[in-house]
């Protein structure tokens, strides 16, 4: 713990409110689809590269970030990835074409890939080791609150200020909470420079690859069907719009509800034990999916469920990875962060690839492929040579 934070909790949730910000920004562009489409003149399908553009940025700038500026300290990084992310908003809503605008999001990707680990890592910092699963998940409760607010937020502000100016109203929050950051989070010093060597030692640490593989196999399996949700829902489910709404919604909920429980049950039952139920529960949750009739309520209690326990993952993975390398929790965390995004974009790739040809139904057999896949990842990790046997320590 960080010495002279005598009452972390308002710098937990001002880094709790740059995660939100992160994932609005990172999401927006997926509820202002239709006009941004309208103004270009392309298909509304095509606004999906938006996202692409910036899960395929971030994955690569969150590595990068740790060579350039991972030595930096925490509350430095924090400001200059603040300001790159709104840099990227304003360049955005500028934007005269839809390829300018495609660049403006991998700026938004560096900035954000400037925030998300080094929030975590600052977070993990601020409070006692006994209390570190749940500092966590309280900063990543951002990340989640963004993708049930995120998406109709944009969608209520396009309306009323067009899509460039809701871009611009994004670039205020992100100043903001720089302004929050400056003043309620503390000077914490950064880590050591990451080089290539370093890299290559830590992905060489027993347990690391293996765990890296779980989070990208467990993101993939639920955008599988989670990345083309609309059309998913209406083929194997009947879903309509009302429908399809209260579903996002539900899922949007129960992954809040997930990711709240994660830190008490990490602390309480420790990582291997929350990993295992939230991976055993999605893997539950793909067999539904193959199972359940074709309703509507059905449909929606897949989702929520699905979210429930993939919201469940991350607080305990995180702490998982920092245990494995404790000196370097930063990069740990940007490695994680790194393959999330992979994650999600490889699971909305062949979702949207095979849906027009397979149809719904098969995708779930996709997604009980992915998440059986991710359970054995984790397995193997949890049974690393050096930690096979060893009790779960507390976060130095």
């Amino acid at each position: 713990m960080l010495r002279g934070v005598p009452k972390p909790a308002p710098a937990l949730f001002t880094l709790a409110l740059a995660y939100f910000t992160l994932g609005t920004a990172a999401l927006s562009v997926v509820g202002l689809s239709l006009p941004i489409s309208h103004t270009f003149h392309i298909p509304a399908v095509q606004t999906g590269l938006l996202v692409t553009a910036f899960a395929l940025t971030f994955a690569v700038a969150a590595l990068l970030v740790q060579s350039a500026a991972g030595h930096w300290p925490r509350k430095r990084l924090l400001l200059t990835g603040l300001a790159v992310l709104a840099t990227g908003l304003i360049a955005g809503a500028f934007a005269p074409s839809f390829p300018a605008l495609l660049l403006t999001r991998a700026l938004v990707a560096v900035g954000a890939a400037m925030i998300g680990p080094v929030a975590s890592a600052t977070g993990s910092q601020l409070v006692e080791p006994n209390q570190q699963p749940q500092a966590l998940a309280t900063v990543f409760a951002g990340f989640s609150f963004s993708s049930v607010l995120g998406v109709p937020l944009a969608a209520a502000l396009g309306p009323v200020l067009g899509w460039r100016g809701t871009l611009l109203a994004l670039a205020a929050l992100a100043a903001l909470t720089a302004l929050l950051i400056a003043r309620l989070v503390p000077a914490v010093p950064g880590g050591s420079r990451v080089t290539p060597a370093l890299y290559r030692r830590a992905l060489l640490s027993p347990g690391v690859r293996p765990a890296l593989g779980a989070s990208l196999l467990q993101l993939a399996a639920v955008f599988v069907v989670y990345g083309v949700t609309s059309s998913y829902l209406a083929d194997r489910f009947g879903s309509a719009g009302p429908w399809i709404s209260l579903t996002l919604l539900a899922f949007g909920m129960a992954g809040i509800v997930g990711n709240s429980v994660a830190g008490p049950l990490t602390a309480r039952y420790g990582h291997a034990r929350t990993l295992t139920l939230s991976l055993t529960g999605s893997i539950l949750v793909a067999v539904a999916l193959l199972t359940l009739p074709h309703t509507p309520a059905a449909g929606a209690a897949a989702f929520a469920a699905m979210s429930l326990f993939g919201q469940m993952f991350q607080a305990p993975q995180q702490a998982r990875l920092i245990h494995l390398n404790p000196s370097e929790r930063g990069l740990m965390l940007a490695l994680n962060s790194s393959v999330v995004y992979l994650g999600i974009s490889f699971g909305s790739w062949l979702g949207s690839a095979l849906l027009p040809g397979l149809g719904a139904q098969p995708l779930a057999w996709l997604t009980l492929a992915l998440g059986l896949l991710a359970a054995a990842a984790s397995h193997a990790a949890r049974r690393a040579p050096h930690l096979r046997g060893r009790p779960e320590l507390p976060l130095p």
